[in-house]
């Protein structure tokens, strides 16, 4: 069976917190399913954000005709968008 990092379960431990803070805070006015459609596309905003920063990097190294490394890219990206979602909620409080 295939491990995963350690670094990317963190990564989905605190995009499913997130996810879950939101639904319990941001979204407590809306109804039960708007609530739940809201806050599962909060916890998956790290993870579009990095599929489309690594998506981008790869067509401009297509372009340049440079070595394809989309590895650490797509972890430094949503890294970082976790990072700046974690500090705005604490900046909210």
């Amino acid at each position: 069976m295939k491990q995963i990092n350690l670094l990317y379960a963190l990564f989905i431990a605190a995009s499913i917190a997130l996810a879950f803070h939101s639904f319990h805070n941001e979204y407590a006015h809306h109804s039960l399913t708007g609530r739940w459609v809201r806050a599962g596309i909060y916890g998956l905003g790290p993870w579009l954000c990095a599929f489309a920063f690594t998506g981008a990097k790869v067509c401009f190294q297509n372009l340049m005709r440079k070595e394809i490394n989309y590895g650490n890219t797509f972890k430094w990206v949503t890294g970082v968008v976790i990072c700046l979602m974690i500090f705005t909620k604490i900046m909210a409080k």
